[in-house]
């Protein structure tokens, strides 16, 4: 059972848009329902808590509205200058938004956590309660009643809509977009309708390099990671010729990076090429390079640098 509360006094044919705030716990599943969303991978997803790190805008155009939706980072403790920076996108992220997604994954022992429940109780934007990953569930799963028995979650009633999505299947994705449909304004489209983000290619590169290695390394060394680009051009017979850096903070994590004879750096370069080039609808020559910049999470310097500073 589904509830919703649609806006009142505007025409239903009218063109709507707005932006989105998509909520949740760290690997909750927010970037891969924004990517499944719109169709196309623009934000980067791992098995790993923490993988998205900036806060960015995905656009979703149709005839009927233009849905901007805002894949925030999970909010963390600050214990230290990045997971400070990480909860100021999150706090920045939810402010001037017209809708809350609070997504809450089915399948995660400890789905409630205190100060989401917080920011949702807080905020005076409709907020959806959206349970993800229901293909995991039964077929006759009923996300109204499963928030309703989450302790220490929020109340049942605080939610101005109650509904289940899995990002693997699609299934209750079109739905989730007709009801944000219902609570975003009327108004014209803010972006071009072919545009799919904010973010320009070059930070869409480097997400998709640090994704990958989110993939290929473990422990420590991906929370250790920023990946900076440092060429971007297209070259002869129409390849984009890409540098980039991957930074960590100390000389140990260099070698476990690159691996024996370069093999951990060559797999995380041919994934993430394969991804770019998907992005990019072309052939792509990415020059890959590992460099130490020590404790980087700690020195706002390098928190400038690399996007994650005021």
């Amino acid at each position: 059972m589904t509830d919703s509360r649609p806006t009142i006094g505007e025409a239903d044919n009218a063109f709507r848009t707005g932006f989105v705030a998509v909520l949740g716990r760290p690997n909750a599943g927010k970037s891969t329902l924004v990517n499944a969303l719109v169709g196309q991978k623009l934000c980067a997803v791992s098995g790993l808590p923490q993988t998205t790190r900036d806060r960015i805008n995905v656009i979703w155009s149709d005839d009927a509205m233009q849905a901007v939706f805002v894949d925030l980072p999970g909010l963390v403790e600050g214990t230290d200058k990045l997971n400070e920076a990480l909860r100021r996108n999150v706090l920045d992220g939810i402010e001037g938004v017209d809708c809350v997604l609070h997504l809450v994954d089915t399948t995660d022992p400890r789905p409630v956590d205190e100060d989401i429940v917080a920011l949702v109780l807080a905020t005076t934007r409709p907020v959806l309660g959206v349970a993800s990953k229901i293909d995991t569930r039964s077929p006759d799963f009923d996300a109204g009643a499963w928030f309703g028995q989450l302790a220490g979650g929020v109340p049942a009633s605080h939610y101005a809509a109650r509904l289940g999505v899995s990002a693997t299947t699609g299934v209750g994705l079109q739905k989730l977009r007709d009801t944000v449909f219902k609570f975003l304004p009327v108004g014209p489209p803010l972006f071009d309708p072919e545009q799919l983000t904010d973010r320009n290619l070059r930070f869409l590169a480097a997400e998709l390099i640090r994704e990958k290695v989110f993939h290929f390394t473990h422990q420590e060394i991906p929370y250790a990671t920023a990946v900076t680009i440092e060429a971007f051009e297209e070259r002869a017979r129409g390849k984009t010729y890409i540098a980039a850096t991957i930074h960590i903070e100390r000389d140990s994590q260099k070698g476990i990076i690159i691996g024996r004879g370069g093999a951990v750096l060559k797999r995380i370069s041919q994934a993430a090429r394969r991804d770019i080039e998907a992005l990019l609808d072309a052939g792509v020559f990415l020059d890959l390079h590992v460099k130490v910049s020590p404790d980087w999470r700690k020195k706002d310097y390098f928190l400038r640098e690399f996007g994650y500073g005021r």
